[in-house]
């Protein structure tokens, strides 16, 4: 099972990586990138970028840049507070867009939105996507660099207003508790930042690369998986860590957190339950049905695990099985909770989203027109 799954995350890096291919025929060899608010499901995959009603599965709009015939989108787009979605480009000019979807231009018959601003400064692909926090982005880059940007003024975006070298392969999307911005890498590292002067507080390494974000715990400490098959525990302050548990392969995606809780599984299949206040796990690891990279999605009575096989799980706080659905194909993205619907971005499958509702029946299915 490992080698197989190797075999595929393999491919996958390297779609990302070197862009060969080009739009619709990507779908089904590379992971895609989703999000959602209460109204629209946005999936990021290959040359478009598309917005879905939630109400009914139907396109609303797509974006593919006029300007760039070679750009590649993986990355979960990121809804700002200001209605702008920001997603970048992991190939052609890399460039970062921020889309509106309230401003809408239709082209023989073809909805899309506005692109506010671009940003075409950075080196790399845009894997991970950007942390919102006030008036600005910070954004790491595949070319090792955070850049700290105007969310709005589309003017200063066109330079960075800082750029933080970290010098590795930054794939996953930072997060901070208000002082600093904590950055992981593919290449062992996890960066303090400060919020404020930008200067790197602390830099410590692991023993693997890190594809998936830190996490916050409600005992104050950050939290990390990695490749080294490990979840450690990070001083926000000082970067001091100590591993916490010793998983049975790679942790690949970032943790959930719940409560005291964090839920989080390896590329074994192994899902695991770690309790942050007695720093013991809640029990012993289940194993649905196949490799795990997307992130677990927290529900109001039950944990959603999607796994490589294409199977949905919903378990509850004791590690029970509740029910299953075989969505088809593979899931590598991570499900997204909107409109009371659970959104799943399958490969390999003739749909592109299927929309579940709580007891994993589904409610519609989204494929392309054109």
């Amino acid at each position: 099972m490992r080698k197989k799954f190797v075999f595929v995350m393999m491919i996958l890096l390297g779609a990302v990586l070197l862009s060969a291919c080009a739009g619709g025929a990507l779908h089904g060899t590379t992971w895609a990138g989703l999000a959602a608010d209460g109204n629209t499901a946005y999936l990021a995959d290959a040359a478009i970028v598309y917005g879905i009603s939630l109400d009914n599965g139907r396109e609303l709009w797509r974006f593919s840049p006029g300007d760039d015939n070679k750009a590649q989108f993986y990355s979960n787009p990121v809804i700002a507070p200001n209605g702008l979605v920001i997603v970048g480009s992991a190939a052609g000019k890399h460039t970062l867009y921020a889309l509106d979807p309230n401003d809408i231009v239709s082209n023989e018959n073809i909805k899309s939105p506005v692109a506010k601003w671009t940003f075409n400064g950075a080196g790399g692909p845009w894997v991970a996507p950007p942390l919102v926090t006030g008036n600005l982005l910070f954004a790491p880059n595949s070319d090792g660099n955070l850049y700290v940007l105007s969310l709005n003024d589309g003017q200063s975006a066109k330079q960075a207003l800082k750029v933080v070298d970290l010098g590795g392969r930054l794939w996953a999307k930072p997060v901070t508790d208000g002082e600093r911005v904590f950055v992981t890498s593919l290449d062992h590292g996890v960066y303090a930042v400060d919020i404020e002067t930008y200067d790197v507080v602390w830099h410590k390494d692991v023993n693997g690369a890190i594809p998936g974000s830190p996490i916050l715990g409600p005992d104050g400490m950050l939290y990390v998986g990695s490749l080294g098959s490990q979840l450690e525990k990070f001083d926000p302050a000082t970067g001091n860590h100590q591993p916490v548990l010793d998983a049975e392969n790679w942790i690949w995606s970032t943790p959930g957190l719940e409560d005291d809780t964090l839920y989080f599984a390896d590329v074994d299949g192994n899902f695991y339950s770690f309790n942050t206040s007695t720093g013991q796990p809640n029990w012993a690891p289940v194993k649905p049905d196949g490799p795990i990279t997307a992130s677990p999605l927290i529900q109001n009575d039950h944990i959603l695990v999607a796994t490589e096989s294409g199977s949905l799980f919903a378990m509850d706080h004791d590690g029970k099985v509740l029910w299953t659905e075989e969505v088809g194909g593979k899931i590598y993205t991570t499900p997204v909770a909107a409109g009371g619907l659970t959104i799943v971005a399958p490969l390999e499958t003739d749909f592109y989203l299927a929309a579940l509702d709580s007891n994993g029946r589904r409610v519609w299915t989204f494929t392309p027109e054109n």
